[in-house]
């Protein structure tokens, strides 16, 4: 069998022979693993320790899950602030003179937005989390290296759902949603250097074509009226205001 080296001597991991979720057990939130592919842990020491890096706006947790020959399926997550991490599969070696030397790591991936993608949903620039955020029922986390997420009052029934089709949320929360992150992005020296940020710069050039963002060294008055008028080309595109009158029409001929 193949097996792919790392420079450092470590070996490669493919991503996709752990499936990893994130299960609630009462106010406890386990990380649980699957192993797809038994193989990807052949040659490995019986005591070598397999674990997941969890790490999200500079915060980072070492997930145990026991050693290569008896490895065990869940642990608690000690950080309750984690929404939509980065993970990364990784082998370590746990005898005295090597304690910790990483022997194998997989390349890194996203818990629940490369999740959603993988069993058929839209990996899309906005990414929607539901969360205990109580009182606020919307929160925006803007991230440095990963596109921005809308976490959603987890009590909210099907929350995903609710933001895609809610009128009302469509209308009135999204506009503030391209208001806050375009802010952001106009902002920065060099947007298009951030990959999140040039995904966005793109969408905004297919909603508003033709009329590219302001530089950062632009006047502050210009950068706000181009996120303005981006926002009422989404606006006109998507018959938002008609669609919020339809549904207000509708409820009064219903009473």
């Amino acid at each position: 069998m193949h097996r792919t080296i790392r420079l450092t001597g470590r070996r490669q991991l493919a991503k996709s022979s752990v499936a990893v979720r994130v299960t609630e057990v009462g106010e406890k939130r386990l990380l649980t693993i699957a192993i797809t592919d038994r193989k990807v842990f052949r040659g490995f020491p019986e005591d070598a320790r397999i674990s997941v890096r969890l790490t999200e706006n500079k915060q980072m947790e070492l997930v145990q899950f026991g050693t290569v020959g008896s490895p065990r399926h869940a642990t608690e997550i000690n950080n309750t602030s984690f929404g939509d991490p980065s993970c990364q599969l990784r082998v370590a070696s746990a005898s005295t003179d090597q304690l910790g030397l990483l022997l194998g790591s997989s390349d890194s991936w996203r818990l629940n937005s490369e999740k959603e993608h993988q069993e058929g949903g839209s990996k899309g620039i906005l990414r929607f989390l539901p969360k205990d955020i109580a009182p606020r029922v919307w929160k925006l986390d803007i991230q440095e290296n990963a596109h921005p997420v809308v976490q959603i009052d987890k009590r909210i029934p099907d929350a995903r759902t609710w933001v895609r089709t809610d009128p009302v949320f469509i209308s009135a929360v999204l506009p503030a949603i391209l208001y806050q992150v375009f802010d952001d992005v106009l902002s920065q020296d060099s947007p298009q250097d951030t990959p999140w940020m040039k995904d966005w710069i793109m969408w905004a050039d297919s909603v508003m074509p033709g009329k590219p963002p302001p530089a950062s060294s632009d006047e502050v008055g210009d950068r706000r009226r181009w996120i303005e008028d981006l926002i009422d080309s989404f606006c006109q595109r998507h018959h938002l205001s008609d669609r919020i009158v339809d549904m207000l029409t509708a409820s009064q001929v219903d009473k």
